[in-house]
């Protein structure tokens, strides 16, 4: 049975300045919020002021730089440790009695250019990592990229949208996940993390879980996707009718009148339940790979969070959101799951981490 870490310690620098040996004698609770996609990642700091310092001439005044670290106590001394990252200052919140003060910071400012401001613009035969480099650049960021982005997108508008909108939206249809940090944008394809050695085995029982639970839920799963796309370079003039395609591209069906611009694909989860809904999804596209591209990654998005869970266990550093675990001893829930979300607590009642979690889906 793995023991709770002899002592764990919290660096935290403001401005670049470490604090810790003013801010820790005051601190109440530490939180940090990884997460896998479309989200920034947050801390929280929660102290006690009994004499009003934090509220008063100690208060931040907001957009401060806040760096964390979460370092485990070994039997010699420091143990493995997790940069939470940098961060910036966006609420307080003062509370009483007892007088007590939270500070939230996030790691992307709410008011920078590439959550706030609102672009119309048309990107024309490019890949999602083109585009995305672009946008990196536009804001000053850089970009890590980790997918085979193999693909050319013939034209895709961005209408009164953020770049961050925009491009979280490209990353969902193509079942990309994207996390933004103060400095880079990371894009990852989700089937491929989710094929990912797990790092950890939970089992029930014998690993040190302090709370569970798991829910699978059917009547949102869906078994197929047909994607009804139009090529634009095929069009025929006077026709409205279209072809249906299966998932080799061999033509199964046509309309009275056939139109070499309209076709249509459907792709089915190999695994389905026989009564799953079935979806449909009108689009662009200019091939059956395209379309097939396209179908896989909407099913993946609509069944992606059918059966999730949660788990609490003493703390740990190497749980980080996009990491997969297995979990044993849970029935028909056993098997790998994605983390997609870890928090990390540090509080006078020692360090805990709670996770929310998918179930991975290597197939599509």
């Amino acid at each position: 049975m793995a023991r709770q870490p002899l002592q764990t310690l919290l660096q935290l620098e403001f401005d670049q300045v470490n604090i810790s040996d003013d801010l820790l004698p005051d601190l109440l609770s530490f939180q940090y919020n990884d997460k896998e996609t479309n989200e920034a990642d947050e801390i929280s700091i929660t102290l006690k002021d009994p004499d009003g310092k934090w509220a008063g001439r100690w208060r931040p005044t907001g957009g401060e730089s806040v760096q964390a670290w979460i370092i485990e106590g070994a039997t010699d001394g420091i143990g493995p440790e997790i940069y939470c990252g940098k961060f910036f200052v966006d609420s307080l919140m003062v509370s009483g009695p007892p007088r007590v003060m939270e500070i939230r910071a996030v790691s992307i400012p709410l008011n920078t250019p590439i959550r706030k401001k609102l672009k119309s613009r048309a990107w024309e035969k490019q890949t999602i990592k083109d585009i995305a480099k672009a946008i990196s650049d536009e804001n000053g960021v850089g970009l890590q990229f980790y997918a085979d982005d193999n693909f050319t997108l013939e034209r895709q508008n961005q209408d009164r949208e953020s770049d961050l909108q925009f491009l979280s939206k490209l990353c969902d249809d193509a079942g990309y996940s994207l996390k933004v940090t103060d400095d880079a944008l990371v894009i990852f394809d989700q089937l491929t993390y989710e094929k990912k050695k797990p790092i950890k085995t939970y089992t029930l029982g014998e690993s040190p879980i302090m709370g569970w639970s798991f829910v699978g839920t059917q009547s949102e799963t869906y078994k197929s996707v047909t994607v009804s796309y139009r090529d634009p370079s095929k069009k025929k003039k006077g026709s409205a009718g279209g072809y249906a395609l299966d998932e080799h591209g061999r033509l199964v069906s046509t309309g009275g009148k056939s139109n070499p611009a309209v076709m249509q694909y459907t792709y089915e989860d190999p695994n389905a339940d026989a009564d799953g809904q079935e979806y449909s999804l009108k689009t662009r596209a200019t091939s059956i790979s395209e379309a097939r591209r396209l179908a896989q990654a909407k099913l993946r998005e609509l069944n992606r969070r059918s059966i999730t869970g949660s788990l609490t266990v003493i703390g740990d550093v190497s749980l980080v959101a996009g990491e997969v675990i297995t979990i044993d001893g849970f029935g028909s829930f056993d098997g790998n799951f994605i983390i997609e979300e870890a928090a990390h607590s540090v509080s006078t009642g020692g360090y805990v981490t709670s996770l929310t979690l998918r179930r991975v889906n290597s197939e599509y």
